[in-house]
């Protein structure tokens, strides 16, 4: 348990959704069983995105943890993840990217363009690299939101260990929480 004792598990959740979404309300009891501590803020618009507003809240999140952070980022989190670690000059421990996006900027065109701010430009990922040590991305083969190959790619690119599932779809669905909580305890340790 000392271990765990200082690091804040920094969560940003994804397009269309909130802490009391997704996994976190099934997440939120197995870390705090554990004595994990936690942020999910609540970015804003979720349905209606602007890559500013969340940066900025991310920062105010940050800015607020004493001690080491994980970076936790799910769907459209992911980029927010890496774009947070591009433009601030913050240190995190590890980042886990679950469900990512990769770094194309033809992402814009997605969902009518209502995330494009996100996906304004390539980031630079030696910038991002040189700001977190270490990243991990979960991603499924069957995710119908995101496509595998998406996954594969930002791995690659972030030299991240790629965690690799068949049936896990997009990982919101509550049942996802055990893993997620398994492969974040592997990162808290």
């Amino acid at each position: 348990m000392d271990q765990l004792h200082g690091t804040t598990v920094l969560f940003i959740h994804g397009f269309g959704a909130n802490p009391d979404l997704d996994f976190y309300p099934t997440l939120t009891p197995l870390l705090e069983h554990e004595g994990i501590q936690y942020m999910i803020p609540a970015l804003p618009d979720s349905s209606h995105p602007e890559k500013n507003a969340w940066l900025a809240r991310i920062k105010h999140t940050y800015d607020h943890i004493d001690g080491p952070v994980i970076l936790v980022g799910h769907s459209l989190g992911t980029r927010a993840a890496l774009l947070f670690l591009e433009q601030f000059e913050v240190k995190v421990a590890a980042t886990l990217l679950i469900a990512p996006f990769s770094n194309s900027i033809a992402n814009a065109d997605r969902r009518h363009g209502v995330y494009a701010s996100f996906f304004d430009h390539k980031i630079d990922i030696g910038v991002v690299k040189l700001r977190c040590p270490k990243f991990v991305v979960m991603h499924s083969k069957d995710d119908d939101a995101i496509d595998f190959a998406q996954g594969q790619e930002i791995a690659q690119d972030l030299g991240a260990e790629l965690i690799t599932y068949e049936d896990r779809h997009h990982f919101s669905e509550p049942q996802n929480a055990p893993e997620i909580f398994r492969v974040l305890h592997t990162l808290v340790l």
